[in-house]
Formats: C-alpha cells, sequence, structure tokens
C-alpha cells in the first residue's frame, strides 16, 4: 500500500522523465538560462525567465516568464504563469494568476485564481478558492468550488459547487494556517542543521517496517489519549497528565517532519536524483501539502503520517534507551 501511494504522488507531482535535477535556493532566485534538466528550486522571489524542463518552485513568490517542457508544481503566496507549460499544472497560493497555456490538466488552489483570457488548459482544470475567475479556455472539464466565481471563458463541461460556509474570518485563519506550516517547514530545517544525528535516526526508522511502526503509533496515540483523560480526572495525577500530554503534543508535531523527509528520500532514490538532506525534506514536505488539501487523501495522509512518525519516535527511543537513561549497555 505504501509503495503504491508512493507511486501516485510521484505521477501527480514529478514528471516521469526525469534523468537529473538542478537545484537553486536564496532569498532572490532568477534563472535567466535554459535548463535542459528538471528544476527544484526554493526562495522569497523566485523568477523563470528561461526554458526549463520541468519546475517545483517553492517560495514568497513565484513568477515563471518562460516556457515549461514538462510539470509545474508551485506553491507559494503568489504564484504567476506567464507561458506556456508542456505538461500539468499543480499550483497553491494566497494567489494564482494564469496567462499561460497548460497542455494538460491543472489543479490550483488558493485564496483568489484568475485564469485569463489567453490560457488554454489542454484537458481539466479542478479550481479551490474564495474567488475564481475564468477567462480562458478549457477544453475538458471546468470544476469550480468557491464563494465567488466568475466564468467569462469557455469550457467542454462546467461544474462549480457554491461554497457557502462563514467567510468573514476565512482569510485570518488561511493566514495563520500559512505561518504555522511556514513555521513547521523552517522546525523541520533546524532539526536537519542541529540535530541532523538524532534527525536521520528518526528518520531511517520510518522507512524499516513501516506498517508494523503505523500501527504502532496509531495504537500508542490511542493509548496515550485515554492514559491522559484517566490521568487529568484526579487532582493527585493532574501534572504527570499535563507532562504526558506536553511529550505526546511535542511527538506528534514533529512525526509528519520525519515523515516527509523520508519520503523525499524514496521519491529521490526513485528517481535515481541525488541531493542534500534539506532538499529531500523540502520534496517531501511540499508533496505532503500538496496532498493535504485533497479530500479524502488528505485524512489518510495525516493520520498515516502521525501514526508513521509516532511510532518512529517511539522505536528509536526504545533502541536508544541506555544512551538517554545513561545506564551501559547491556
Amino acid at each position: 500500500m505504501k509503495k503504491f501511494l508512493i507511486i501516485i504522488l510521484i505521477l501527480l507531482a514529478i514528471p516521469l522523465s526525469v534523468s537529473a535535477l538542478v537545484t537553486y535556493s536564496g532569498t532572490q532566485v532568477s534563472i535567466d538560462e535554459p535548463v535542459n534538466d528538471d528544476v527544484f528550486v526554493t526562495g522569497n522571489m523566485i523568477e523563470v525567465n528561461a526554458p526549463v524542463q520541468s519546475i517545483v518552485a517553492a517560495g514568497g513568490t513565484i513568477t515563471i516568464n518562460a516556457p515549461v517542457k514538462g510539470d509545474v508544481v508551485a506553491a507559494g503566496g503568489t504564484v504567476t504563469i506567464n507561458d506556456d507549460i508542456g505538461g500539468k499544472l499543480v499550483a497553491v497560493g494566497g494567489s494564482i494568476d494564469l496567462a499561460g497555456n497548460v497542455s494538460t490538466n491543472a489543479v490550483l488552489q488558493g485564496g483568489s485564481v484568475n485564469i485569463r483570457k489567453s490560457a488554454v488548459i489542454g484537458k481539466d482544470a479542478t479550481i479551490t478558492a474564495g474567488s475564481v475567475h475564468n477567462a480562458g479556455t478549457v477544453n475538458g472539464k471546468l470544476s469550480v468550488q468557491s464563494r465567488d466565481v466568475e466564468n467569462t471563458g469557455t469550457a467542454g463541461t462546467y461544474e462549480v459547487k457554491v461554497d457557502r460556509s462563514p467567510g468573514r474570518f476565512l482569510w485570518l485563519f488561511s493566514l495563520i494556517a500559512l505561518l504555522l506550516t511556514i513555521g513547521w517547514y523552517i522546525l523541520g530545517l533546524l532539526m536537519i542543521r542541529f540535530v541532523p544525528v538524532r534527525f536521520l535516526q528518526v528518520e531511517s526508522e520510518v522507512r524499516i517496517n513501516t506498517l508494523v511502526k503505523c500501527a504502532v503509533g496509531f495504537a500508542a496515540i490511542i493509548i496515550s489519549v485515554i492514559a491522559f483523560v484517566l490521568l487529568a480526572i484526579t487532582v493527585i495525577l493532574l501534572p504527570l497528565a499535563i507532562i504526558l500530554g506536553v511529550i505526546v503534543l511535542i511527538s506528534l508535531v514533529l512525526a509528519n517532519l520525519f515523515v516527509a523527509s523520508s519520503l523525499g528520500r524514496v521519491i529521490f532514490g526513485y528517481m535515481k536524483w541525488s541531493g542534500k538532506e534539506w532538499q529531500l525534506y523540502t520534496v517531501g514536505f511540499l508533496v505532503l501539502c500538496i496532498l493535504s488539501i485533497i479530500p479524502v487523501i488528505n485524512i489518510l495522509t495525516f493520520v498515516i503520517g502521525l501514526s508513521l512518525g509516532f511510532g518512529a519516535i517511539l522505536y528509536t527511543i526504545h533502541n536508544n534507551r541506555e544512551a538517554i537513561s545513561g545506564s551501559p549497555p547491556s
């Protein structure tokens, strides 16, 4: 099951024709020379001004001003596509603006999505956003879920679901969620930078007996919740309940970070890429973020990620119990 899910993720997010990987990172990244390879880039401001094979980008502002031969996967505050994409487009952002053509499918989620008149999507488009404006052409099915929809373009078939949920605090909640996600991502980078050995110990456990650790982690989470409730109802043991709750909460916060790094390592190995630890972690984290916006799959990803990560933490503690307690090995 795990291998099947990983293959699905790769098919969704990464082109199958990958033979190499070129990476960029920095506060401001500008790609001004053609790159005949697949590109992975992170930065506050990202501009692509020359043709590339395919691109995975994560940053504050992402602007693509040159043709991309393959797929584009982008996550940022603002995502702007001004040129043509030869494959599919997967974009998540506060604001998404599409002016170029997309040869196959487009999956877009953001605060606002604008498809300009010049844009042609070769197959289907699935859009979830607070506001959506489509003036372009979708040759296949256009599926929209939004509170505010304006469709002046054309589509083979058109389906709209009006989101009637209260929107007064939607932007506040979205901002908080974005900040928490960024902070969560940075926490993983800090762990890789300052405690790499401990981080990799837990991350390696994720890939060993995965199903067993997932089951153990799931059972341990349930047992921890029951133990917390039983301890909390007694005044004397309430401090112990608080300590237990804090430890479990911290472990659950960290759990998906180890899973993200392990997932990135599996993807890099499957695609025969080479990269640094933070690059593996970033790719895995980005894939988990994309999965978190897909209905049904997001629930499975959440449960499996927490269970697997928590189980890996427990196994790491068990395997290093002598070092933790200070007792000599038997």
